[in-house]
Parts: structure tokens; sequence; C-alpha cells
């Protein structure tokens, strides 16, 4: 049982693939649907894995890079007439270009005063979208560009082969020298400088890598719905998001893509209970939390507290110029 058990753990990642690739075969339309979504979403929170799990600085804003890598493909091929892989990379670019530059309060701020910052990026941007009706399409949405490919079911396998690459990178990330430099500003930002990390350098490369999957997902999630609304990037599908980081246990990668395919099909799932169904799927993810953050020893409430970057009891409060 035991060799079975870190067998499983060995081949985790592979095993979820090929289920991820058999998901087509054995789901109707509306089904598979929800699963590309879990998929489009996965590839989001293992940016936030970086950012929240692996550096430790928390952010509500995530939907607004969705938004940007989303709304600048759709606005790059309607309105400026580009083909749908150079708009989707220079869509990834710009998401990248701006997730960089949000890294710079970040240099001064942390804990729930980065969280506000990046609530009012998410607002700004949003804001933005809905005013910039000649561009954006305003409160009407966007819609009318074009696919990467033809056929709904390519783009999934697509997108479960870069999902693929993702994940491997990102755990690749988790255990080289970068990673651990990461880890160490979750920890204690003061002793990682006096260890001799970079740390402006490590918070915009943290943040710069979490932007562009951001990016990527919003160019995905373009292709998918072939339809844009700024109701679609609230801070509370920012919250969603940090959920589905939270539910993955803060720095698993296979844990990760699991909880946003879960936490994006739950909602359909419990769709038969009708006016329920959202207390229902509160509950559940209460009580997984309780379970999973407080009683066993994965983790605790205190942990998850000072992973997020929150002052705790007599926690050190020093003014830094």
């Amino acid at each position: 049982m035991v060799k079975l058990v870190k067998w499983l753990r060995k081949y985790a990642l592979l095993i979820v693939m090929l289920l991820l690739l058999a998901a087509p075969s054995v789901t109707s339309q509306y089904e598979f649907y929800v699963v590309q979504r879990g998929v489009q979403n996965a590839i989001h929170v293992l940016g936030l894995l970086i950012l929240i799990g692996y550096s430790g600085m928390l952010s509500l804003g995530s939907a607004a890079l969705l938004a940007t890598g989303a709304y600048t493909y759709g606005i790059l091929l309607v309105k400026v007439g580009l083909s749908p892989w150079l708009g989707a990379a220079l869509a990834v670019a710009f998401t990248t270009l701006i997730g960089t530059g949000l890294a710079l309060p970040a240099f001064r701020l942390a804990g729930p005063f980065l969280v506000v910052t990046t609530v009012g990026f998410g607002e700004i941007v949003r804001i933005l979208i809905l005013n910039m009706e000649p561009i954006t399409g305003g409160a009407y949405g966007l819609a009318g560009f074009a696919k990467l490919l033809p056929n709904q079911r390519w783009v999934y396998y697509l997108m479960v082969a870069v999902l693929f690459l993702i994940a491997v990178a990102v755990r690749r990330i988790g255990e080289s020298r970068l990673g651990l430099a990461l880890k160490s500003l979750r920890e204690d930002e003061v002793a990682a400088e006096v260890m001799g990390v970079d740390v402006r350098r490590a918070k915009m490369v943290s943040f710069a890598l979490s932007a562009m999957l951001a990016g990527l997902s919003g160019v995905f999630l373009a292709n998918l719905t072939g339809y844009l609304s700024p109701d679609s990037f609230t801070a509370a599908e920012s919250a969603s998001y940090l959920l589905m980081v939270v539910m993955g246990g803060m720095q698993s990668v296979v844990g990760a893509i699991v909880s946003s395919i879960i936490i994006t099909s739950l909602p359909e799932v419990l769709r038969f209970l009708s006016s329920s169904r959202l207390l229902v799927y509160s509950l559940v993810l209460l009580v997984y939390l309780r379970l999973n953050w407080v009683k066993t020893g994965r983790g605790s409430l205190a942990g998850l507290v000072k992973t997020l970057g929150f002052p705790q009891g007599a926690g050190r409060a020093k003014d830094r110029s």
C-alpha cells in the first residue's frame, strides 16, 4: 500500500494529464466546457502558486491581469486585425509588462497593504474596461474575434499540453535557486536580503511569471467563450482563484491543478440544489479548509496567515525607508 501511494505521488501529474486527455470522450458537450474552463483556470492558478505559494505575496487583483490578457487579445484581433497567434503573443507580453509594473508597490508594501493595492488595481482595470467603450465594448462586451485553432477540441488539447509544460516548469522553479529565493521571501524578507537574495529582483520575477500565465490563461478564456464581459473579472473572481491556490496546498503543483478543476466544476455539480447551491458549495469549501488547514499537520491557520504575510499577535512592525 505504501509503495502504491509513493507511485501515485510520483506520477500524479502524468495521471492527471491522461485523465484530462480522456475527458472529451467521456463527457457531454456542457460537461466538456466546464472541464475546459477548469484547465484554463489551472494555468492561471499555477501563476498564483508562484506569487502566493512560493513568494508569500497575496494578490486579490489576479482577475484584472486575466482581463488584460483576454481583452488585449480580443482588441488586437477585432480592432487592429492581427492574426490570432500574433495577437496571443502580444497579449501575453503586454500582460507580463503590466504585471511586472505591479511589482513596484511590492518593494515598499507587504501584507494587507499590498492586498489593498492589488484590489485597487483590479477595480481600476474593470472600470477602464467599462468606460473605454469604443475599444473594449464597455458593458456590452467584446466579441467577433477568431480562435487560435478552428476546432474547439484542438484548443482544449493545446491547453492541456501547455498546462503540462507549465506544471513541469513551475515544479522545477520551486526546486531551483530561484524557487528557494522566492520561498525565503515568504519566510522572512529581511533575513533573505541579509543572506544575499536580491529581494527586488525576486519580487519582479515572481510578479512577471504570475502575470505571464494570467495573460496566457486570458487568451485561452477568450478562445473558449468567444465573448468577453467586464462582469467576468470582478474581485469575487480573484477571491476564487486565491481559494484554488489555498485548497491545492499552497505549494503543490498537482494540488493546484486538481483544486482548479474541482472548484470550477463544483457549482455545476450542485446545480440540482437550485437556490441552496451556493450555500452547500460554501459549506463544502469551509469543511475542506477546516480539515486540511486547521486540524491536520500539513498546515495550520496560523501558518496560512504567516504565509499570506499578515501580522500575528506581537509581530514585527518596522518602518522601512
